[in-house]
């Protein structure tokens, strides 16, 4: 079945309209209003501006009896392709038929039935896809601004998203990574491009406890006590000063620095000897000592200076110059202590170690190296590193959705193995349909012949009159019918318009309970009727309609194949005939779909008025085209007008035809009398299809006076009534129609 017709940008349908048939499908619409269109868009699908949707998405077998039908059936009446169908003696193979096609039927019912179910399990996962897509587009907000490089190519689908955390949540996890330490490296491995950096020295401690120690700082260094000038200085504990002064009694000429008296000489002898060669010899280490340990301690600050006056981007040095100013400072200190020492030998002094402040600081510069190392690794192998960044990430996102993943995991599967389940089923009952129209095609071939159809049309044709000619078996092509005149002639170009016609209507009804080959008579199929209604007399008309019906209600009751009806018609008699079910009843819900094909502008319109049929009676819609004149075919109007006022004065009011003439002047005389003339030249069947072309122009004249007809002959408010004139407007305004 046809679920749903798109048409958009063919012919008059410039703008989209969607027509959603139903089983049973009845258009009403005035000629050129598009519903030739509707019915060619069925069978002829890959048009431009034009979308069909099949139930099951599987197209089925279309009949469209139309204009191009006609053409294509008809255009040589010798030469007529044959309708194959099973003849009345067949029983057997009716009956065989009948019970494959029922077993088929069922088939189709049953994956209707399974293709329902599978789409409401399609339906349902989408549902869980959506939750599961939210749950992890929310753990991807959470790290988008920290690890944005993870999702490049993510950030605008969900669904990728989520197929790629179910891929990564495949993969061999050891443990959650640590967020802190992920987002430095990542930072390292998402930074510029940064040069190779060389690693800082460290300080050997044991040397520098090796050179900072000296036994002489924590001892008294005194001259010789040997003499007793010797014994004084030692006394007084002033061989500092009597040190200092030495020089200077080697300048005053043999008097005393301090009191400017003459020295004995043996008193500056024994000054002398006091410092003898072994306090020379302390004095002297002191001094070495202190100027390696400046020029040890030097090197080192020297050393460690330089690594903080030209610092790397990618290490922080404020607390490696906080140890760098206090390792500075002790030094200082130490050296001020040893300088001290040298000035008075015999002051003991001490000094403060500096191994532990640099250990702490070659620990920083251990520290240091660790990140260099890092920072060149990853300068050596970036592109490496960011994935394996990367692939840290998502185990930082997977882990966040474990419990979530696992319930959608567990639910996917079942809704899987639901689906799949209903394809086996599906794949079977196709199975079994393909078997039974296989056994049809099989049973169709041995047993069809184009003679019945031939019968049953003659049969048709004599009952109604259509004694000239018949159709028959062409013996020049075997598989062909011909039409003939009774003595045995071609019938050529002789047929008249309703003949032609009513043949026409009558081949392609018994082409849709057969085919044109000789398999394929029980063949699901869809059956299109646009407009058959043209040239017939009453008798015709009826039983074209009563052949529509019997299709009709053939699909209405799933038989003979019928899946779809579509009855597109301008007539309104036809199209009550055929929508007609009977005084109190009613289609089924959901079987039965009304619709209205209308031009405005010269813009085609589908009006879906459900199951309620919006043709009430003919008359009444007469009167309908006259209140919309409005944007609709106004070269119709003419006719409907005549139709109004020969049914209304003929069959209710009584019309006295040269009276309501007389009762006009001028023009609008000679316009009562046209309308007036064709009531009495035209057909006198409501059914007919007579429409007199005139300027549209004119129409208002024709419309004021028609207004006027009903006036004059006392039916105004006949008029008023039809057309929706209340008393009030009545009496602010003339009965005319503009």
């Amino acid at each position: 079945m046809v679920r749903e017709i798109k048409l958009n940008g063919i012919a008059t349908f410039t703008e989209p309209e969607i027509m959603k048939p139903l089983k049973i499908n009845f258009c009403y619409g005035s000629n050129g209003s598009g519903k030739t269109t509707i019915s060619t868009a069925i069978s002829d699908f890959s048009k431009a501006g034009v979308e069909v949707l099949w139930l099951n998405s599987t197209p089925l077998q279309t009949l469209i009896y139309n204009r191009d039908f006609v053409i294509g059936n008809f255009s040589e009446t010798s030469k007529i392709n044959g309708i194959f169908t099973l003849g009345k003696e067949s029983k057997e193979a009716r009956e065989f038929i009948s019970e494959q096609k029922a077993k088929a039927n069922e088939c189709v019912k049953q994956i209707e039935g399974f293709i329902k179910s599978k789409e409401q399990l399609i339906k349902e996962q989408q549902k869980r896809e959506s939750n599961f897509d939210d749950a992890c587009w929310k753990v991807k907000e959470m790290y988008d601004t920290v690890f944005d490089e993870t999702f490049n190519g993510l950030n605008h689908s969900k669904k990728l998203f989520r197929e790629r955390c179910l891929s990564e949540a495949k993969k061999a996890v050891s443990a959650e990574p640590n967020q802190e330490e992920l987002k430095r490296q990542y930072k390292i491995a998402f930074g510029e491009a940064r040069p190779l950096y060389s690693e800082f020295n460290l300080v050997d401690i044991t040397l520098i406890e090796q050179w900072e120690k000296c036994d002489l700082l924590s001892q008294k260094i005194t001259g010789s006590s040997d003499t007793p000038i010797g014994k004084l200085i030692e006394y007084l504990r002033n061989s500092d000063w009597i040190k200092e002064g030495i020089p200077y009694a080697d300048k005053a000429e043999g008097k005393c620095p301090f009191c400017q008296q003459v020295l004995a000489k043996n008193t500056y002898d024994d000054i002398k000897a006091f410092f003898d060669d072994s306090y020379e010899r302390d004095l002297n280490q002191i001094k070495a000592f202190l100027d390696r340990y400046s020029q040890k301690t030097k090197d080192i600050i020297s050393t460690f200076q330089g690594y903080a006056d030209v610092p790397l981007t990618i290490l922080d040095y404020s607390l490696f110059k906080a140890e760098l100013a206090t390792l500075v400072l002790k030094v200082d200190n130490n050296i001020k202590e040893i300088k001290r020492k040298a000035n008075s030998p015999m002051t003991e002094v001490t000094i403060e170690s500096i191994c532990s402040l640099i250990e702490r600081i070659n620990e920083l510069l251990t520290g240091f190296n660790k990140s260099i190392a890092e920072s060149n690794d990853f300068s050596k192998n970036q592109k490496a590193k960011q994935n394996e960044c990367i692939n840290s990430v998502w185990q930082l996102v997977v882990s966040n959705l474990t419990t979530t993943m696992d319930i959608f995991n567990k639910e996917t599967i079942g809704n899987e193995q639901g689906i799949n389940n209903l394809d086996d089923k599906i794949t079977e009952q196709k199975n079994v349909e393909i078997e039974c129209n296989r056994l049809i095609t099989d049973k169709e071939a041995a047993l069809t012949s184009i003679k019945p159809t031939a019968d049953a049309i003659n049969s048709i044709l004599i009952r109604f009159g259509f004694e000239g000619f018949s159709i028959e078996e062409n013996p020049d092509e075997i598989g062909t019918y011909k039409i003939v005149r009774s003595d045995g002639k071609n019938v050529e170009k002789t047929l008249s318009e309703g003949e032609y016609n009513f043949i026409c209507f009558l081949y392609f009804y018994h082409l849709v309970y057969g085919s044109q080959s000789k398999i394929g008579t029980a063949q699901s199929k869809i059956v299109v009727i646009d407009d058959p209604i043209s040239s017939f007399d009453s008798n015709v008309l009826f039983i074209v309609s009563t052949l529509t019906r019997q299709i009709v209600d053939d699909c209405k009751n799933d038989h003979e194949g019928i899946k779809q009806v579509f009855i597109l018609t301008h007539n309104v008699y036809f199209h009550k005939e055929v929508a007609f079910l009977g005084s109190g009843k009613h289609w089924k819900n959901g079987e039965t779909a009304f619709w209205i094909v209308k031009k405005v502008n010269n813009i085609s319109h589908i009006i879906d008025h459900g199951d309620k049929n919006p043709i009430q009676t003919s008359y009444e819609l007469l009167w309908s085209e006259v209140k919309e004149t409005e944007g609709t075919q106004r070269i119709t109007i003419f006719n409907t007008l005549r139709r109004i006022l020969e049914y209304y004065f003929n069959v209710i009011g009584g019309l006295d035809y040269e009276k309501c003439i007389n009762e006009f002047d001028g023009e609008d005389k000679l316009i009562c009398k046209s309308l007036i003339a064709c009531i009495n030249e035209g057909s006198h069947f409501i059914t007919d299809d007579f429409v007199m072309q005139y300027e549209s122009a004119a129409m208002n004249s024709y419309i004021r006076v028609f207004s006027s007809i009903f006036e004059k002959m006392g039916h105004i408010s006949h008029y008023n009534m039809m057309m929706g004139i209340t008393p009030e407007e009545q009496q602010e305004k003339e009965p005319t129609h503009e």
